[in-house]
């Protein structure tokens, strides 16, 4: 994937007390999570113990109730093809908020030459997924949240167009936290 694809916005990371932790992330590949991407980690020992990067298939992630996220990946991971790496990844704080850059920049109003703060707004609230072509990564702007079809995960956030710089804001679902997942696992117990 491309490094840097969303950024911290509000609050930004090296605005405070930022807890980091190494995860462990499987031989295999080199060096498959950047900075600036979202770290998956689904719960559990086994092939759980390890942390990864969104998959390269389009559209799919994250999805509530099926991708867990440790946070936010501050390196790039340093496995190879055959030795385990680490990744060192920020802790998302809930409500935080991040830019990407949209799939589509008109159904965001954010083309080039013509901002529409309108068109913006009406996409705040939505809950939309991220899209991975050619390991970039994007913003898109469809909400199917239902019960029966799907859990997008990232919720479309207000922001001035004219401050953007052309990326979408965006906050995460909090069922989507690794650590949520954690804690409500030993509170079942």
């Amino acid at each position: 994937m491309a490094k840097n694809d969303f950024i911290a916005f509000s609050p930004p990371l090296n605005g405070g007390n930022v807890v980091t932790k190494l995860f462990l992330v499987a031989p295999g590949t080199t060096s498959s999570i950047n900075a600036g991407e979202f770290v998956v980690k689904t719960p559990g020992t086994g092939s759980g113990k390890y942390a990864a990067a969104f998959t390269a298939s389009s559209a799919t992630q994250p999805q509530v109730g099926t991708d867990y996220l440790a946070g936010f990946a501050l390196s790039t991971s340093t496995e190879t093809t055959t030795a385990s790496g680490f990744v060192e990844v920020a802790a998302i704080v809930p409500g935080q908020v991040f830019l990407g850059a949209p799939k589509t920049a008109a159904n965001f109003g954010l083309t080039a030459g013509s901002l529409s703060q309108g068109t913006y707004n009406a996409q705040v609230g939505k809950r939309v997924l991220i899209d991975v072509t050619g390991g970039v990564m994007t913003v898109l702007s469809t909400d199917s949240w239902t019960v029966a079809a799907g859990k997008n995960g990232l919720i479309v956030e207000y922001i001035d167009v004219t401050t953007s710089n052309g990326k979408v804001a965006f906050s995460l679902n909090t069922n989507l936290l690794y650590q949520s997942q954690l804690l409500a696992s030993s509170s079942a117990v």
